[in-house]
């Protein structure tokens, strides 16, 4: 009888997690390869939708953030938004890095993005707020040289404190 209930259990466990695998995701492709409709621009010290320096672009269906039209970096921090919010997600996200970093670019910005999962509004946005108020996915890219971690949490104006610990 044990066995019967033990052999029982594990068939149950196994269809429901079988069961599982069969669900049919329904993706959305925010991205359409082609420009930015349907994405917000908000750069440090421009107004929201003001693409300052065309900071962001699309060229050969590729996304692309570059600061190859500045001559110096001036704290002009930008962050492009999808139209609406989600809360209930999982992305796809192909990334590199290209090209060298805008003189006067901070030492921790070389190479360095992210996807802000949680995040203040782009309308909430102040005028020379340097970042969201938001949780991100930070990706950095290597110099060649020294080993650096990718997939960090970053955290600005919000503080992230894991389960297992007390204050």
């Amino acid at each position: 009888m044990k066995n019967t209930i033990y052999l029982l259990a594990l068939l149950i466990m196994t269809a429901s997690c079988s069961s599982k695998k069969n669900v049919k995701e329904n993706w959305i492709q925010l991205f359409n390869g082609k420009d930015l409709s349907g994405w917000v621009i908000k750069i440090k010290g421009s107004p929201l939708n003001e693409n300052y320096k065309n900071t962001f672009r699309v060229e050969d269906g590729i996304m692309k953030v570059s600061y190859d039209e500045y001559d110096t970096f001036r704290l002009e921090f930008g962050h492009i938004y999808y139209k609406e919010p989600f809360s209930n997600y999982k992305l796809r996200i192909e990334y590199r890095f290209t090209g060298e970093q805008v003189p006067n670019g901070p030492s921790w910005a070389f190479r360095n993005s992210g996807v802000m999962l949680h995040s203040q509004s782009p309308e909430s946005v102040l005028l020379n707020q340097d970042f969201p108020v938001s949780i991100e996915a930070q990706f950095l890219g290597g110099d060649g040289v020294t080993e650096r971690t990718t997939g960090n949490v970053c955290t600005p104006g919000t503080r992230g404190v894991p389960a297992d610990v007390r204050d």
